[in-house]
């Protein structure tokens, strides 16, 4: 049976063995990278952790957010924001043997329905790896990040070929 979990630090070296099935070198993150986010969010409950059998087989991490103010790839710490609109959605990855079950829909639906839960009035993301048409169908939106901002420098961190996304959230 499918379990989605809210993600803890003790969840971390799940998340880490996850990740390593998904993404190159150049875009592995630290535990240190991730207890940042968890901590930026605490109780807040907007990562979660699919397991099936005792197998995490998909993640999604995610925070809120000051406008403007997205964390870098592997940012080792990350202020808890403090009048947040915006559920950042840092991460999201799928197995190999979770992908024939949708479960990056599930919890990108899992995390939609939390911002709206926390009032939260948009969602942001960086498409890195060519996934742009993935969030494109998941109702994001490329948006703009003004030339020579600190958004802009956050963003470069994720490489060439990364794009900032929204999505607009209708009250829960």
């Amino acid at each position: 049976m499918l379990q989605l979990k809210v993600i803890g630090r003790a969840d971390i070296p799940a998340v880490l063995a996850v990740q390593a099935q998904c993404y190159g070198p150049e875009f592995l993150e630290s535990a240190q990278a991730f207890e940042a986010k968890l901590d930026a969010a605490r109780h807040l409950h907007c990562s979660f952790l699919a397991v099936q059998a005792g197998e995490p087989l998909a993640y999604v991490v995610s925070l809120p957010v000051d406008d403007g103010d997205l964390p870098a790839l592997d940012a080792p710490a990350v202020a808890r924001a403090r009048a947040p609109r915006t559920l950042y959605l840092h991460d999201l990855a799928v197995s190999p043997a979770g992908r024939a079950k949708r479960l990056g829909h599930k919890l990108v639906q899992q995390v939609v329905h939390r911002a709206q839960d926390m009032g939260l009035t948009q969602m942001a993301l960086v498409a890195v790896q060519g996934s742009r048409d993935y969030w494109a169908r998941q109702g994001f939106a490329d948006a703009e990040a003004s030339p020579g901002s600190a958004l802009a420098a956050r963003l470069s961190s994720f490489g060439p070929g990364s794009i900032l996304m929204r999505r607009a959230l209708k009250p829960a």
